[in-house]
């Protein structure tokens, strides 16, 4: 009797980014570095989420000598097309993927967040700092300029944890909705067409 299996990543990727995220708290002066492996882990599982959907979907579809070319069709769109193309894929064009859900805001935010640490362009910046009266200790306080302090306020970095908490709740949740464990008109992912 032929049988077909898969051996798939996301789980374990899963589970790397709840380890990562028990270890994302930021202390009182400095955002923690590991938020940049959370982000990536948290993205890479994401990615194996859809890629395992949309082979799933092909292999189902299409006869055995098929699939393999129709899922890489699919396989070769960028993250946020594939997430755009998940739910009309796999209820056989009864619903399309809910950009306003927030499972879907936030998978997007993601999406975005890795792409700026996968592909970081730190330029130098210029900024005119006002000095104040040293303190008794010899340190002096400055402000930095809006421009300045914005974009350190936009840093991957200062994702707040309950967000990172909302992106693993996101990809579990995406998890079962592949799983079959939530259905497709159960889901806020998803809405009907």
């Amino acid at each position: 009797m032929e049988t077909h299996f898969v051996f798939t990543s996301s789980k374990g990727l899963i589970e790397s980014a709840e380890y990562l995220l028990a270890h994302t708290e930021d202390n009182d002066a400095l955002f923690n570095s590991n938020k940049y492996s959370f982000i990536l882990v948290a993205a890479a599982s994401l990615e194996s989420l859809l890629n395992e959907g949309i082979i799933s979907w092909a292999f189902q579809l299409f006869p055995k000598g098929d699939h393999k070319r129709h899922a890489t069709a699919f396989l070769s769109m960028n993250l946020g097309k594939k997430l755009d193309a998940l739910g009309f894929l796999l209820s056989s064009g009864k619903f399309i993927t809910d950009n306003e859900s927030k499972f879907y805001q936030t998978l997007v935010n993601l999406i975005k967040l890795r792409n700026e640490v996968a592909h970081s362009k730190d330029f130098y910046k210029e900024a005119d700092i006002d000095y104040g009266e040293p303190d008794e200790d010899g340190g002096r306080s400055f402000r930095l300029p809006y421009d300045i302090s914005k974009l350190m306020n936009n840093h991957p970095l200062s994702i707040e944890q309950e967000k990172c908490q909302f992106i693993v709740s996101s990809l579990k949740h995406l998890e079962a909705v592949l799983r079959e464990e939530i259905e497709h008109s159960k889901t806020e992912l998803f809405k009907a067409l």
